[in-house]
């Protein structure tokens, strides 16, 4: 780097120093500067192009060696043992396109599989629609039975209720729904009903009598006042 820095002043200076010969003018600083930038530029080219030539020379011994390797071992390879690599290849040839046949027969399994699997989500779903459907029937169902139990359980005590007022009631008095005392109850008052009639009836007979009494009353003091 000292050395091509010392060069590349030393062909600064030397282009600073020189005349065109017909005009006997100096070179332009910029001509000098652009003559530098374009020299640069090469040199740049120059370093990539000896680093490529690097890299292809050891990329070319590296292969030289492999393929040098490979005839070795071609060379020692026998006829046998060729024939048995071309039996192995062929053997490996029918296993892979019989995991190949394996393969397409997986593939359209899965494809049947996922066919089923779509169409069972779409069932699963729809039952589970239905199921909270009925479901929600169910709890109204459910709530009105208990609602109705509830009406029923009132009712209940309701009709217990009164059937410990009725209990009461007869245990106090005795008389409710007592047949006994019903049938003497009707009997009086059959005998009530006829003994009004009775009485109806002689009051129409004390009328007549009355009646009666009074004309032949009327008679004999009609008969007493001709004889006087």
């Amino acid at each position: 780097m000292e050395i091509r820095n010392s060069f590349r002043e030393f062909k600064r200076e030397v282009a600073r120093n020189a005349e065109y010969n017909r005009t006997g003018k100096p070179i332009p600083k910029k001509i000098i500067d652009d003559w530098e930038h374009r020299e640069g530029l090469k040199d740049k080219e120059v370093q990539d192009a000896r680093l490529q030539n690097i890299r292809l020379r050891n990329n070319l011994e590296t292969l030289e060696k492999s393929i040098k390797k490979k005839e070795e071992f071609i060379h020692g390879v026998h006829l046998i043992d060729f024939e048995q690599l071309k039996i192995e290849n062929q053997t490996l040839n029918e296993k892979i396109e019989e995991r190949n046949e394996e393969l397409h027969k997986l593939r359209k399994k899965i494809v049947k599989t996922v066919e089923i699997l779509t169409h069972t989500r779409e069932k699963l779903d729809y039952v589970k629609k239905q199921k909270k459907l009925r479901q929600k029937i169910k709890n109204e169902l459910v709530a009105k039975e208990n609602e109705e139990k509830t009406k029923l359980t009132k009712l209940k005590k309701k009709r217990d209720a009164k059937r410990t007022a009725n209990m009461r009631s007869k245990q106090e008095t005795g008389i409710v729904n007592s047949t006994a005392l019903t049938d003497d109850l009707e009997e009086r008052k059959t005998e009530i009903t006829g003994l009004k009639d009775e009485y109806h009836q002689l009051q129409d007979d004390l009328f007549n009598m009355q009646t009666i009494i009074n004309k032949s009353e009327e008679i004999r003091e009609n008969m007493e006042a001709s004889e006087s």
